[in-house]
């Protein structure tokens, strides 16, 4: 008879992650993450970012 798993747990089922209201401080170009809060240029690959 093999082991039966054990049942998951809340803190098994937690999927977590990032929250979505980092999304404006992703690079539309090449998707690295923005150190600054509101910046105009992407330190990795220099794109122009529009001000909101």
């Amino acid at each position: 008879m093999e082991p039966v798993p054990p049942s998951p747990t809340e803190q098994d089922t937690d999927m977590g992650g990032d929250p979505a209201c980092w999304l404006d401080r992703v690079c539309p170009e090449c998707g690295g993450f923005l150190l600054e809060a509101r910046p105009t240029t992407c330190e990795r690959c220099g794109t122009a970012l529009a001000a909101e």
